[in-house]
């Protein structure tokens, strides 16, 4: 590896050993940084140099983006999360029809916001991520707005759709809800649970069943997001 570069390894190293980063967090900089360097190493260039930064510029880079990329899960699951549990009127799905708002949110901000949850996820650490925060903020607004529209009974229509998206809903519920012990992220599974308990009416009619596991479903949901919380409160750098 070129001297400038381990220089620069061991400048984040410390820098944000001196401001509180996780350890773990620390290694991923890390492990980010040495794979963009083995790219400009065949290209004979240091690191700072292909980017045309400095050392501090590429610091300061890497400083806003951890906290951006430890919010950006937060923003982007309690903004789904809420949208889905509010917007969704399941009294609706015996009628095979949704609200225009749920349309709005479904086809708009739910799309938008995952591109951009992936995104801030590819672009991890090492490039900007501002304008993409800006844009899930501006989107969170939006999501508010939609809610205030349905509190005065402003549902922008009523639209009938096949029974069988909803089914399709039903089982991505149970997708997430199995998928998300092996990559360990209950905030997963309790979207899973809220888009399972919000569809269940598709696949039955069976009241009881029905009741089961709704009340079940937001006793494990209101758990997963006091642990959620409680992860990320406790953290030394967020």
């Amino acid at each position: 590896m070129r001297p400038n570069n381990n220089v620069l390894l061991e400048n984040v190293n410390d820098y944000l050993q001196h401001v509180g980063v996780l350890p773990n967090q620390i290694d991923k900089v890390q492990h980010s940084l040495k794979k963009e360097m083995k790219k400009t190493d065949k290209k004979d260039m240091d690191y700072a140099e292909s980017r045309q930064k400095s050392h501090a510029e590429i610091l300061q880079i890497i400083e806003r983006n951890i906290v951006i990329v430890n919010y950006n899960p937060i923003i982007f699951y309690t903004l789904n999360f809420l949208l889905m549990a509010y917007l969704f009127d399941k009294k609706l799905i015996p009628f095979s029809a949704v609200t225009g708002l749920y349309i709005l949110y479904f086809v708009f901000i739910l799309f938008i916001s995952s591109v951009i949850y992936m995104v801030i996820k590819k672009n991890s650490y090492l490039y900007p991520n501002q304008s993409l925060m800006t844009i899930n903020i501006l989107l969170f607004s939006i999501g508010v707005i939609l809610c205030i529209l349905k509190i005065f009974n402003v549902n922008l229509g009523i639209f009938v759709v096949p029974l069988i998206l909803f089914q399709i809903l039903f089982g991505i519920g149970i997708i997430l809800v199995l998928i998300s012990p092996f990559i360990k992220k209950p905030e997963v599974a309790a979207m899973g649970l809220a888009v399972m308990q919000k569809t269940i009416a598709s696949v039955t009619s069976n009241e009881l069943f029905i009741s089961i596991l709704t009340v079940s479903s937001w006793f494990i949901i209101i758990v997963i997001i006091l642990y959620f919380v409680m992860i990320y409160s406790t953290r030394k750098y967020v």
